[in-house]
C-alpha cells in the first residue's frame, strides 16, 4: 500500500514538473516585441544654407513667416502644400537642444511641434531626404535653422498697413524697429531711450533668411561702446513694451517705425 502511495506521489510530482516546464517553454517561445526607436530630429548641412532641421528620414523642416506670433497661420489648402510636423515625443541629435522644442494646439484642433516658438512643417514638393525645394518660397517659407540671427515676420501691423507686411524680427520672433532720428549708421538713442528701446546687439556670425541681402547689414559701435546691428544704414531696436513674440506695439510710437522691408 505504501508502495502505491509512493508511486502516486512521484507521478504527481513528475506531472507538475512537466506542466511547469511546458508553461515556461511556451512563455520563452513568445518574443518580447522590440521597442520602436523614438523619432529623431537632426541637423543636415547645405553648402549654401548651412545647418537646418530634418526628421529621422532626412526630410527638411520649415518655418512660415506668418507664424511670427507662435500660432500657425497655415490652414486649409496651405496644409496640402505644407503638411504640419508633429511628434508627441522624440530625441534630438547633436547640435540641438531639447528645450527649444515645444507643442501647440492649432485652431483646427491638431497638435504641431515648434522650434524656438516657430511651428514646423514639411514641404510636399520635397520628395526625398535633404531636399530644400521650399527654401524662400513666396519669401515667407524658410528652412528651419538652429542659428538664425534674424528672421522675418509677416502680418498686418495696425496703424501701418491694412495688408500684411514683412519686417525684421529676431530668431524668436520679437519685432525690431528703427528710430527716425538716427543718422546713417549712427544711433542717437541713449540713456533713457535705450531703456524703452533696447539696441539689437546680436552681431556675431550673422545668419539670415536666404532672401535677405547680407550686404545690407552692418555693425556699428555706439557712443557707449556697445555694438549694434544695422540694416540699410538703420540701427535696429526692440520695444520694451512688446511683451511677447509677434507684438508690434512700437509701430505707432512717434518717431519710431517697424523694420519693414522695401516692397
Amino acid at each position: 500500500m505504501k508502495s502505491l502511495k509512493t508511486l502516486s506521489l512521484i507521478f504527481s510530482l513528475v506531472s507538475f514538473a512537466f506542466l511547469f516546464s511546458a508553461c515556461d517553454e511556451e512563455e520563452d517561445a513568445t518574443p518580447t516585441p522590440p521597442v520602436a526607436d523614438a523619432p529623431q530630429i537632426n541637423l543636415a548641412t547645405d553648402s549654401n544654407l548651412g545647418s537646418y532641421l530634418v526628421n529621422q528620414d532626412g526630410r527638411t523642416l520649415y518655418f512660415f513667416t506668418r507664424d511670427v506670433d507662435g500660432s500657425s497661420a497655415c490652414e486649409d489648402g496651405c496644409l496640402d502644400a505644407w503638411p504640419i510636423y508633429y511628434q508627441a515625443s522624440f530625441e534630438v541629435g547633436s547640435g540641438l537642444d531639447q528645450s527649444d522644442f515645444g507643442t501647440i494646439t492649432r485652431a483646427d484642433g491638431e497638435r504641431q511641434t515648434t522650434y524656438k516658438g516657430w511651428p514646423l512643417y514639411y514641404y510636399s514638393s520635397d520628395t526625398g531626404p535633404n531636399q530644400i525645394n521650399g527654401e524662400g518660397v513666396g519669401s515667407v517659407w524658410f528652412v528651419a535653422k538652429p542659428d538664425y540671427t534674424l528672421m522675418l515676420g509677416t502680418k498686418v501691423v495696425e496703424g501701418v498697413e491694412t495688408d500684411p507686411i514683412s519686417y525684421l524680427v529676431d530668431a524668436e520672433g520679437n519685432s525690431l524697429y528703427y528710430f527716425l532720428n538716427d543718422q546713417n549708421n549712427e544711433s542717437v538713442c541713449t540713456d533713457g531711450c535705450l531703456q524703452a528701446w533696447p539696441a539689437f546687439s546680436e552681431v556675431a556670425n550673422i545668419v539670415l533668411p536666404s532672401t535677405l541681402n547680407a550686404g545690407a547689414f552692418a555693425v556699428i559701435t555706439r557712443v557707449d561702446g556697445a555694438e549694434q546691428l544695422t540694416y540699410a544704414g538703420r540701427p535696429m531696436y526692440f520695444f520694451a513694451q512688446d511683451a511677447q513674440r509677434g507684438e508690434t506695439r512700437g509701430a505707432t510710437v512717434a518717431n519710431w517705425t517697424i523694420s519693414q522691408l522695401p516692397q
